[in-house]
């Protein structure tokens, strides 16, 4: 699709109150976890926001800003207190600079909180228990009910955050009645049990509490002044759940109380990665009651047909949003199923994303892989996107012109190596790049193949990264070993080495057996057919054909081991993993093995922990178990998929005879560039400092 076919979505549109968007581009409002400890908003927040809104996109809509002073701070910003004014001033400021006005999106997780505030239960319409919460621990927690006094004093305090945001700049607000969240909570069947004026008994009565709400704002702000409101335009997972055709009137009775947009969103009830997030639905396989709704998560999108009907009902700008690109936003919009598109983890790719929409620049898109790695950063960390390392951290990672112009050797052409370069070269070194192998993408089409595509693709994570090395001035030499003889030739003023780390076999008797195989080994029999067929291809053709005995044994319970037990089980083998300590999945997001580990155990895949392999056989694997029993792991075939150990073989063959020698990616070993996100960080990392 060229840029002209982009007329939609490049289009302006009109809020009202003299505020028209330049495009029907919006950014999401999630929860960025950037603000400071106690929800101020410092430089971290300020940049991450400047940057989506330096990139071009028509409104950025700030999220999870907090009306209550007991709503956990830090991963949500805060408007409780005068205090918090300079820092959301500055940021409003910062956005405005670049002609992108700011929504501030009020917010209080209420019933749908996974801890309580305050050191109480999580506050909703109605005191429900351990068995009557529709999200079952620990995701969920019993409820506490609000009284009617507690109702007045909470909608008192959320107007006077409203007159803090105004105060502030904001050019709007949204009211976010969605998720199971506070105000939702109240129209929700599922979490309101209550008997008076704001119970479940009707419409108006479930209406009654957003009504007031932006009744108050319309009072407290001014009657021209924008509101927007976000809502579920559909829930799963539980009885009385909303229904598209029950959401349909709840817009139109919004609508009639004077917002200016509706954001249609979902829900579904149960565990986490049901909730908000549906790119977990279908891994590592759709369950039953998600099977219904797998023709729209595949094609336009889980959430759009809700958003299409409330469209068709009401007479204001409709957003839509979900697993949504350029091509699918300007297909929503030309068939009249939104007026609007809001984008989240895109724009957390690449802030760019707008800008280069418009400037036709496609090829020139960071994509999202949908890895989960921004909804499970480790712990204590703040989000970080496995494809863009400057989230959040857009000072640290900005790149910026060399104060003094390098010969630079990169030795890798994987993805911390293509990062290296490309950061490098875009700083004005002069770089050249060499690859062993006839191509540039290392491991990542092994990876990419294994994984497949319907959940997450790595592919994109390829495209990009040798498209910008060929697009850039690198001197690029495929099928080239680079030798210590080849390097110093070159004269290089910094060499960065990143090979890849050694996957080795671990020392065991019959470890050399033709029944074993490791990722080495592997690497070289899919390599033709990985060039032949492509990754996605290829991951089909091996359902019909793999030349793997039927019984196999994984030596590696980590990321490694665990991706390769849910590739051999989709493909029919019986599959047991031995693994030395006692924690499985190391590497895998939280919420992807949330669900991974539970559908292993329903396969019949063993996880066996704390084993100790002592021989391989012809007949499998002789193991130690953790309570010193010896036993026999039947297998025909072995696989050792344990991860990447330091290589520092070249960096030590290169010491002294080039002033700078660097690292990047796995070449450290598997704690630090063993994940694509790592090795790509480290790659910017490098780059940025060279």
């Amino acid at each position: 699709m060229s840029t002209g076919q982009f007329h939609k979505l490049l289009s302006p549109l009109s809020l009202g109150s003299g505020l028209t968007l330049k495009n029907r581009m919006i950014k999401a409002p999630q929860s960025s976890w950037f603000f400071e400890d106690d929800g101020s908003a410092g430089d971290r927040v300020i940049d991450f926001y400047e940057a989506i809104a330096a990139g071009g996109v028509g409104l950025v809509i700030v999220s999870a800003i907090t009306w209550r002073s007991d709503h956990p701070a830090g991963a949500y910003g805060a408007l409780h207190d005068d205090r918090f004014l300079p820092g959301m001033k500055r940021l409003v400021e910062r956005c405005h600079a670049h002609g992108c006005p700011v929504f501030c999106q009020l917010h209080h997780s209420g019933a749908s909180a996974m801890t309580g505030h305050g050191g109480g239960l999580p506050i909703g319409p109605s005191d429900l228990g351990p068995d009557e919460i529709p999200c079952p621990p620990p995701v969920g927690k019993p409820t506490r009910g609000l009284t009617a006094e507690e109702i007045a004093e909470d909608k008192e305090l959320y107007f006077k955050a409203a007159e803090r945001a105004k105060a502030a700049g904001f050019d709007g607000i949204e009211v976010h009645c969605a998720h199971g969240y506070y105000l939702e909570s109240f129209v929700s069947r599922v979490w309101n049990r209550r008997d008076d004026q704001y119970g479940p008994q009707s419409l108006e009565n479930r209406t009654r509490l957003p009504l007031e709400i932006i009744a108050g704002l319309r009072e407290r702000l001014g009657a021209d002044y924008p509101l927007g409101l976000r809502m579920n335009g559909q829930e799963w997972g539980a009885d009385k759940g909303l229904t598209i055709a029950e959401t349909v009137p709840i817009a139109k009775i919004f609508e009639g109380a004077g917002v200016r947009y509706i954001s249609v969103s979902g829900y579904g009830f149960g565990p986490l990665p049901f909730r908000y997030l549906p790119d977990y639905w279908p891994y590592p396989e759709p369950e039953e009651h998600m099977k219904p709704y797998l023709k729209d998560f595949m094609g336009d999108g889980l959430l759009i047909p809700a958003a299409a009907a409330i469209k068709q009902a009401v007479n204001i700008p409709v957003i839509a949003v979900g697993r949504l690109d350029e091509a699918k936003a300007e297909k929503i919009l030309e068939e009249g199923k939104a007026d609007l598109v809001a984008f989240g983890r895109v724009l957390w790719a690449d802030p760019e994303f707008p800008r280069k929409v418009a400037e036709g620049r496609i090829e020139d898109i960071v994509r999202c892989t949908r890895c989960g790695t921004c909804e499970d950063p480790p712990v204590g960390r703040p989000r970080r996107c496995r494809v863009n390392p400057a989230m959040g951290r857009e000072s640290l990672f900005a790149i910026r012109p060399a104060e003094k112009k390098k010969k630079v050797v990169v030795i890798g052409g994987g993805p911390a190596g293509m990062e290296t370069a490309r950061v490098a070269a875009l700083r004005g070194h002069d770089v050249t790049l060499f690859e062993k192998s006839s191509r540039l993408g290392g491991k990542l089409p092994l990876a990419a193949m294994i994984k497949g595509v319907e959940v997450e693709d790595v592919r994109p994570v390829i495209s990009y990264l040798t498209t910008q090395v060929g697009k850039l001035n690198i001197k690029v030499r495929l099928g080239e070993e680079a030798t210590v003889s080849k390097i110093l030739a070159e004269k290089p003023d910094a060499v960065v080495i990143a090979t890849g780390g050694l996957y080795r076999l671990p020392s065991l008797k019959g470890v050399e057996n033709r029944n074993v195989a490791g990722v080495n080994s592997l690497s070289k029999q899919v390599k033709l057919p990985l060039l032949v067929f492509g990754p996605e291809l290829l991951n089909k053709l091996t359902k019909l054909f793999l030349p793997i005995g039927k019984r196999v044994a994984i030596i590696g319970g980590q990321i490694e081991g665990l991706q390769g037990a849910v590739f051999l089980r989709k493909r029919g083998r019986e599959v047991t993993v031995l693994e030395p300590s006692e924690t499985f999945g190391k590497g895998i997001p939280p919420r992807y093995l949330d669900r991974l580990k539970p559908w292993l155990a329903k396969k019949d895949v063993q996880l066996l922990g704390g084993v100790t392999c002592d021989q391989i056989t012809d007949q499998g694997v002789v193991i130690t178990t953790k309570d010193n029993q010896r036993k026999l792991i039947e297998a025909d075939t072995v696989m050792v998929l344990l991860s990447q150990e330091p290589d520092t073989s070249l960096l030590e063959a290169l010491k002294g005879s080039v002033k700078e020698v660097l690292c990047a990616g796995s070449v450290n070993g598997a704690q630090v560039g063993s994940l694509i996100v790592n090795a790509i960080e480290d790659g910017r990392r490098i780059g940025c400092n060279l």
